[in-house]
């Protein structure tokens, strides 16, 4: 359910993309598979945005639980890995009977599980933000492509200083997602601090993760596999 462009910068979005969901819950697991159910118990990519953005679901945390439901084989991907399916056992089970089978999934995927952390040099991060203050600080995928190859940079290096530089809200991605701009504090910023900064973004990565856990809710008439779907729809 990734939307991967074969370009740069867009192959780096993507990875950042795939960096764990702190939001990694049964009952946020539960939202999703509610709204696949709502959608025939199958979703293809076009239709994921528009039926996930509006219940918070973010493409970090649906990666997260794609995975989970696929190791479980409780969802199958077509072979163009555009349309999810929802297994016939989760796509008819509903209520407590749903979520002990999204609780069970998720039981089996916790020993494999560890808290991801960004790993790269500070002083390398801030050689990435000094070539995209070579570019008026905004990097297009075409530039990306030209500029950052000779400077040993790839997509899978430049995932970790990206998904910092976002989380810090350091930079920020177009719609389209083709091109990374850098706030203006950081554009306008001593280029001798850079480092300094990235390394404190790193050091406090864990703490800015950190998300208090979800209370199980009480079951309503109507409600979906977790009783949330709505509360998650209007938060």
């Amino acid at each position: 359910m990734s939307f991967v462009k074969p370009a740069f910068l867009a192959t780096a979005l993507s990875l950042v993309a795939a960096v764990p969901a702190a939001a990694f819950t049964p009952e946020r697991a539960g939202i999703f598979v509610d709204a696949l159910r709502g959608n025939g118990c199958a979703m293809h990519a076009d239709e994921a945005e528009a039926a996930l953005s509006p219940l918070e679901l973010d493409p970090v945390e649906v990666q997260a639980f794609v995975d989970t439901f696929f190791s479980a084989g409780l969802v199958s991907l077509s072979e163009d890995n555009q349309t999810l399916t929802l297994a016939p056992v989760l796509c008819e089970a509903e209520g407590d009977a749903a979520m002990e089978i999204i609780v069970e999934a998720f039981a089996r995927q916790e020993p494999t599980l560890e808290p991801w952390v960004p790993d790269f040099d500070p002083e390398r991060g801030a050689e990435l933000i000094a070539a995209i203050r070579a570019q008026d600080c905004a990097l297009t995928d075409a530039a990306a492509q030209t500029e950052l190859p000779p400077l040993g940079f790839t997509p899978v290096s430049t995932r970790d200083i990206v998904a910092v530089l976002l989380d810090g809200e350091l930079a920020s991605v177009s719609e389209d997602g083709t091109e990374l701009r850098l706030s203006d504090t950081l554009c306008n910023a001593d280029p001798a601090q850079d480092a300094p900064t990235l390394a404190a973004l790193i050091a406090s990565w864990n703490e800015r993760q950190a998300m208090p856990e979800m209370p199980p809710m009480p079951a309503q008439d109507g409600a979906g596999a977790d009783g949330a779907t709505e509360e998650g729809a209007g938060e």
